[in-house]
């Protein structure tokens, strides 16, 4: 059997659940199996009906109640859910939070963890991992059975079934972990799923100021459906809320588009990258490492860069945008 994890943090559900749904499809073509999906989170309820309507597999759905877990629980309660169930692969997002349930689902069903996954191959059984910020690629015999978590944009949604799928709901017994949840507090309005973006903005320490993100915000804004991201020097400084930082302690991204501006390019953050079509960099170090990953490389001071670009997007006659090459 394969099992699929399924966070539903909001009343739509997340675009990697279908792809996720597609990825089992194909492996079931190569071992026949049964599908699972577990579905969790603070819209489990709902999310559970959506995910059986879609996708046509039979669903579980982990009710708790008012009261979020943190990882260690919910990995723990999604465990004790599919111990009794024969199941030889867990497929997942590799996202933030499900990297903090996967090992310890992993650990709980005494499984093997293969996180990060960029893509397999088929005929040579393999699966594939980016390394040394996405200029190396790690090929890995497929484990007969894992906890395995995906890059999201990787695989085409699988299509709507014909008929819906049964859906039951448990409450986990799962116990209090060591670690305990004092409070949550809602993320800023503006900051989008970086995962599932086509078009993503991020910003580094090339900003300056936490005076100029204002700016940055504009420029993000009048950009149609581009997500918020940024560096991790910035969530460390406490500028931007950690759902933006984009990296290999944060979210990767599978953009059509990423415009990277001030970001200097740390391997951590280039790990959070490689899969995404075009990178434009803009920044005034001509040897910032990130240039060696960047379709095209705008070489400018940022502030008046942004301010220009803006002026363009608005139709306003200010300035000319610096040149690039």
């Amino acid at each position: 059997m394969i099992a699929l994890m399924i966070e539903m943090t909001g009343h739509t559900l997340p675009t990697v659940a279908m792809e996720l749904m597609s990825l089992a499809l194909h492996m079931t073509t190569q071992q026949p199996s049964e599908i699972l999906a577990l579905v969790y989170g603070k819209e489990a309820e709902e999310g559970a009906w959506r995910f059986a309507e879609e996708s046509g597999v039979e669903t579980l759905g982990l009710v708790w109640g008012e009261n979020e877990r943190t990882g260690m629980e919910t990995g723990a309660a999604l465990g004790e859910a599919l111990k009794e169930r024969g199941v030889r692969t867990i497929l997942g997002p590799h996202t933030p939070s499900a990297m903090e349930i996967a090992p310890v689902l992993a650990v709980a069903l005494g499984l093997p963890l293969l996180a990060g996954v960029v893509g397999l191959d088929d005929e040579k059984g393999e699966f594939y991992r980016s390394a040394g910020g996405g200029k190396t690629r790690l090929h890995i015999a497929a484990p007969e059975s894992a906890v395995i978590t995906i890059q999201p944009g990787l695989f085409d949604a699988a299509h709507r079934a014909d008929r819906p799928g049964s859906v039951t709901f448990v409450t986990p017994s799962s116990p209090k972990g060591p670690i305990e949840l004092l409070s949550t507090r809602k993320g800023e309005v503006g900051t989008s799923n970086l995962s599932g973006a086509r078009v993503v903005v991020s910003v580094g320490r090339g900003i300056e100021t936490q005076g100029n993100l204002p700016l940055f915000t504009r420029l993000a804004d009048a950009i149609p459906g581009a997500a918020k991201g940024c560096s991790r020097p910035l969530v460390d400084m406490g500028w931007m809320p950690y759902p933006c930082q984009v990296g290999i302690t944060g979210s990767s991204v599978s953009a059509d588009l990423y415009i990277a501006l001030g970001i200097s390019g740390s391997s951590q953050h280039l790990a959070g990258i490689p899969q995404s079509t075009t990178v434009i960099s803009v920044g005034r170090d001509p040897n910032a490492a990130i240039h060696a990953v960047s379709d095209l490389i705008i070489e400018a001071d940022l502030l008046p860069f942004m301010e220009a670009t803006l002026a363009l997007l608005y139709h306003q006659d200010k300035s000319t945008p610096p040149a690039a090459r």
